[in-house]
């Protein structure tokens, strides 16, 4: 007869696997030393790693009776010798095949495992049942319940806070040194208001976090400690050196527009702010959240400026880990386990704002390779050097998008890094420039461009001209765009863009003159696409998007539920029918209008839109799915649980065959939504 496998070998087994699909991480199975409120009382499993809050699995064969009790006892319990309290417990239930096996390593690798997380704070998800998938899915689920939600809210409350003061004291600052003010707008690209001036605190306060986080990594970078006492009058010029070292080894994404600012600054204005924002970045630093990598982008979003004209409305972290998971898995013939085919792909955002989905992609990527058994600290620099572009008009918005990206490997260096800065509105020639629009001329056309005109790249070369970027963002070349575009619409002349002679190109204080040039300029641009002004920016950004992808590409992209039907959609949807395959379409079927969005604070009815363009000669194969959600993702494990059992649906009914078509979407036991399908035709 075969032994029967106790549980303690079925939980090693677990964390052995654990441990080769979550590198970086200490992975402790049958630990008795694990919890210092109760020596002796042992973790099946114990999941901990620098930046991340700990991780419980209790598990049990089935039907493990007791497993949730056990999972629950341990929530709250401070780990031995860390102190770092337990936010989230998993309770797992072996199959009973697991206790029969003779090799139970192999047969937990091969085991459908039912699990759930139980949290110290908040429901349990899912709220009812339990999950069901691989280890691999287990170690995902890990990997985004270790974010540690409580000091990542506690680090954005001071940073913001210690945003405000200082803000304040440039407020002052503005008024006897109205000079200095404006050439900090100049700097920002922004108008020379008080939100212009939170967003330089908010740059120069990231800069000073990011300085702490990798002081000691290096050995020339100092603590900010190390830099000068308070009221130190030699402090911004020993800041600014300092920096002069960081941007030798690197880092010029976070640095260079802050070192620009913190230059501008007077002495005493300086001294003031660098005082204020010097605890606050180490408080910060020192709350341990290196992988929150949202924390600076929720900031940022409080602080925007122009959002009502650039439309410029940040992408929840839910939502965009969901487009991100549905895009990444479009992406055909890709070897995850294979750091060169990743370093091959390329990957843009042309309106990248905090860059919110550059990061899901980056994430979801990096997890790929991870669950491969790979070390995403490997693929870091080709990601950044190679792999991601991301472009904007705000320089603040590419500050931001290139500090969350270079944090999330923040110990390891990169080259060059392919985010710019685009030229928008009225040039110094006299000229007017669309931003990333500017890309729908064709990239082997550079003499549109003022070989003067600069797009600022955020990477070790500094600056370069608006030619030498377009040439660098090729037609054809790109395996995923993926965006939350400005829905902003030219048309719209009521409410807040009242007087307005061109909403879409109102922001930072465009005369009328100049809004009616560079909508004349997008008018000789748009011949051939699917872009109509009453459908607003984000049908020409959906047309830049099919110009910069290569023929089995995947298009992925947050845009108004009105695409769905709206007239001035019509070209769209025709495209979408003749040169694109396998369309996935996300809505959100809600009675509060601030949930029927995927962004934040809009308002207003969206949708995820994912599909994969057809290659030469290929047909049509794949149905056209359309799910609709009973509420928005709330967590970054419901997004992920969601975007695994829309993979696994199969096509069971679709809308063509009746009013009850369709199939329900199932987290645990709970229904999520309902997904139809369309047959091609």
């Amino acid at each position: 007869m075969m032994p029967r496998q106790t549980e303690p070998n079925a939980n090693n087994a677990l964390g052995s696997l654990l441990r080769g699909m979550l590198p970086g991480c200490a992975v402790l199975a049958e630990n008795t030393q694990t919890f210092a409120d109760y020596p002796g009382r042992h973790s099946d499993v114990l999941i901990t790693g620098r930046g991340r809050a700990p991780v419980v699995v209790e598990a049990e064969y089935e039907p493990a009776a007791t497993v949730e009790q056990d999972a629950r006892e341990r929530l709250g319990l401070n780990i031995a010798g860390d102190g770092r309290g337990i936010e989230a417990a998993i309770a797992v239930r072996y199959p009973a095949a697991v206790e029969a096996a003779y090799d139970v390593t192999a047969a937990v690798e091969q085991a459908a495992l039912s699990y759930r997380v139980l949290y110290h704070q908040g429901n349990p998800f899912p709220r009812a049942g339990w999950l069901t998938g691989a280890v691999t899915d287990l170690a995902d689920l890990i990997r985004l319940v270790s974010v540690p939600q409580q000091e990542v809210e506690r680090a954005a409350e001071t940073l913001e806070n210690g945003i405000e003061r200082a803000a304040e004291w440039l407020d002052e600052m503005a008024k006897s040194r109205p000079g200095s003010a404006a050439d900090l707008a100049a700097l920002l690209g922004m108008s020379n208001v008080p939100q212009t001036r939170r967003m330089a605190c908010a740059i120069l306060a990231n800069a000073l976090v990011f300085h702490e986080r990798i002081a000691g990594m290096h050995p020339a970078v100092k603590h900010l400690r190390q830099l000068g006492g308070p009221a130190d009058p030699t402090l911004q010029d020993a800041v600014l050196a300092a920096w002069e070292g960081i941007l030798a080894i690197n880092y010029y994404p976070i640095f260079a527009i802050a070192k620009d600012l913190l230059t501008q600054l007077p002495s005493a204005a300086a001294a003031r702010v660098l005082d204020g924002l010097r605890p606050t970045a180490q408080a910060v630093a020192a709350a341990g959240v290196d992988n929150a990598h949202d924390l600076t982008g929720r900031v940022f979003q409080r602080l925007i400026a122009d959002r009502k004209y650039l439309a410029t409305f940040y992408t929840r972290p839910e939502s965009a880990a969901l487009l991100a998971r549905l895009a990444v898995a479009k992406l055909e013939e890709v070897d995850w386990a294979d750091a060169a085919a990743i370093g091959r792909l390329r990957v843009g955002d042309f309106a990248c704002g905090t860059g919110a989905l550059l990061s899901a992609v980056y994430d979801r990527i990096a997890a790929q390779y991870q669950q491969a058994g790979g070390d995403p600290a490997r693929l870091h620099p080709v990601m950044l050097e190679e792999v991601l572009y991301g472009c904007d008009v705000m320089p603040s918005a590419i500050h931001i998008t290139g500090s969350t990206l270079s944090g999330m490997q923040p110990e390891v260096q990169f080259g060059q890094s392919r985010l710019y800065t685009m030229p928008y509105g009225r040039q110094s020639d006299g000229s007017v420039k669309l931003g990333s629009l500017e890309l729908l001329q064709s990239s082997a056309v550079q003499t549109l461009f003022n070989t003067s005109d600069p797009a600022l790249r955020t990477g070790s070369v500094g600056e370069e001209t608006a030619a030498q970027v377009i040439a660098q963002i090729p037609d054809g070349g790109f395996d995923l765009v993926i965006m939350n575009p400005p829905f902003t619409r030219n048309v719209t002349h009521e409410g807040e863009y009242t007087g307005t002679y061109a909403a879409a190109f109102a922001a930072f204080d465009s005369s009328d003159a100049d809004q009616k040039a560079m909508s004349q300029r997008l008018d000789r641009f748009k011949r051939g696409t699917c872009y109509h002004g009453s459908a607003g920016m984000a049908s020409a950004f959906v047309a830049l998007a099919d110009k910069k992808l290569k023929p089995g590409g995947v298009l992925a992209f947050v845009l108004p539920l009105s695409v769905s039907a709206g007239a001035s959609w019509e070209k769209f949807r025709q495209l979408l029918a003749d040169e694109y395959t396998d369309l996935e379409v996300l809505s959100i079927a809600a009675a509060d209008n601030d949930q029927l969005s995927f962004s934040a604070d809009t308002g207003m009815a969206e949708c995820l839109a994912v599909a994969r363009k057809l290659r030469e000669g290929e047909i049509p194969a794949e149905p056209a799915r359309f799910t609709s959600l009973r509420r928005r993702p709330a967590g970054l494990a419901a997004a992920a649980e969601i975007g695994k059992e829309m993979a696994a649906a199969q096509y069971v009914r679709g809308i063509e065959d009746g009013p009850y078509g369709g199939a329900v979407l199932n987290i645990g036991t709970e229904n999520f939504g309902e997904i139809a399908s369309v047959k091609p035709t």
